[in-house]
């Protein structure tokens, strides 16, 4: 079993272009790259897309990923389901006679804007699935050994479908546990997250801003989330640059950046650092979760990252 991080970033993804902000700066210096956040989840039972965004050609080929069994969108904003029409590779690459659908699951609010998108894909290239939050995702390859539940989330007002998802396992090792989040603030269900061996959780900022206009979760508000969940591992993505750097007066200029309500601190009470890169990133999510007595597994999930799940 295993969890491909095919992107890890935010909406516009890591590094964005023309942007002067320091995490953007150190990225390029380094070569540092998050495409638009998507995953690849690999059961005994199937391969599952997770979120096909805008990149999701390229990352189809670095990884070089067969057709998918399955494909699951969290809910209607472009970068979580704009390469759909990607998919038409795998149409165009066999015989007629050797095609079946892709099956595609969203809520019906999701596909209102899914559909009139790419209705073109439907039903020949696509097959429309209509997922209820808190129902088992129906027909194969979901079944009594791979179970999917959506998760009813809270991104604010417009993305009215948004959705994560809960994944129950029976291999032969024993049963699995594996949940993703997708762009949230809050769940309608707090302990619909509970209990998961390995959770994929949204992480745009470090600090909660003072305004959360974009509705996502931050590390900082993360943390009494986690405390609750208790998850075994928890992989960060979609990471933004959107905080506010006190020494990043170029930066801070741009209207993207947002100001802490109250930044995270050191046990000294200095201001924690704002991650830049890679490093600086997974440093700081031990070094938080830590001092919030998370016993867990954390990482700053990274593009390519490949986890065997167990």
């Amino acid at each position: 079993m295993e969890l491909r991080f095919l992107g890890t970033g935010g909406a516009w993804g890591l590094p964005e272009h023309t942007c002067p902000c320091a995490t953007c700066r150190t990225m390029r210096a380094k070569g540092q790259t998050r495409t638009r956040t998507c995953l690849w989840f690999q059961t005994p039972q199937a391969g599952i897309l997770i979120d096909p965004g805008p990149d999701l050609r390229a990352q189809l080929m670095r990884e070089d990923l067969p057709k998918p069994d399955a494909v699951l969108i969290s809910h209607e904003h472009g970068d979580h389901f704009l390469g759909l029409d990607e998919l038409l590779c795998f149409r165009r690459a066999v015989p007629g006679e050797g095609w079946s659908p892709i099956p595609v699951y969203a809520t019906a609010d999701t596909w209102k804007f899914v559909e009139e998108r790419f209705g073109y894909l439907i039903p020949h290239t696509l097959e429309k699935r209509v997922c209820v939050p808190g129902e088992p995702l129906q027909g194969p390859p979901f079944g009594p050994d791979l179970v999917c539940r959506p998760v009813k989330t809270d991104h604010g007002p417009f993305p009215k479908g948004s959705v994560g998802y809960v994944f129950d396992l029976t291999t032969t090792l024993g049963s699995l546990r594996v949940g993703y989040t997708g762009d949230l603030v809050r769940t309608e269900d707090p302990d619909a997250f509970s209990g998961i061996d390995h959770l994929v959780c949204q992480c745009a900022f470090l600090n909660e801003p003072a305004e959360n206009r974009a509705n996502h979760l931050s590390l900082q508000a993360a943390v009494p989330l986690l405390q609750h969940w208790k998850p075994g591992s928890v992989y960060f993505v979609h990471f933004t640059c959107q905080d506010i750097r006190p020494d990043d007066d170029i930066g801070n200029a741009t209207i993207k950046q947002r100001a802490a309500k109250e930044p995270l601190c050191e046990p000294d009470g200095k201001m924690l650092p704002i991650p830049l890169d890679q490093e600086s990133w997974q440093q700081t999510i031990e070094d938080v979760l830590g001092r919030a007595g998370l016993d867990c597994t954390a990482f700053a999930a990274f593009d390519g990252q490949w986890v065997e799940l167990d």
